[in-house]
């Protein structure tokens, strides 16, 4: 079992969109420091039940949004469409990131 860390925690923050830091601080400002311990869960939990944009998705991935919807075409990403914006789970996003990251770390 791993152990959740502030370093820990701090560096998956920086590498979060923008976009997500910024909900990220809004939900610790809504929630506030109520209590004076809270879980990992508690704290990023609402940030996977809100799904990414193509464009935040793109900048988390570290990719073009064109990429992006080569991979949709090609079936390679899981998406969801509402209306007309596709949208993307934050855990697939990461899942899909991990796996990528590793098929190219093999490749070299």
């Amino acid at each position: 079992m791993s152990v959740i860390t502030a370093e820990k925690i701090y560096q998956e923050i920086i590498r979060m969109p923008v976009p997500e830091r910024e909900r990220l601080f809004s939900i610790i400002a809504r929630h506030g420091f109520e209590k004076d311990v809270y879980r990992h869960k508690e704290v990023f939990d609402d940030i996977r039940k809100t799904p990414f944009t193509l464009h935040e998705a793109a900048e988390y991935l570290g990719v073009a949004e064109i990429t992006m919807r080569r991979w949709i075409k090609e079936g390679r990403l899981a998406h969801k469409k509402i209306g007309k914006n596709i949208v993307f789970d934050a855990d697939e996003l990461k899942a899909f990131k991990k796996n990528k990251m590793s098929f190219s770390n093999t490749k070299s």
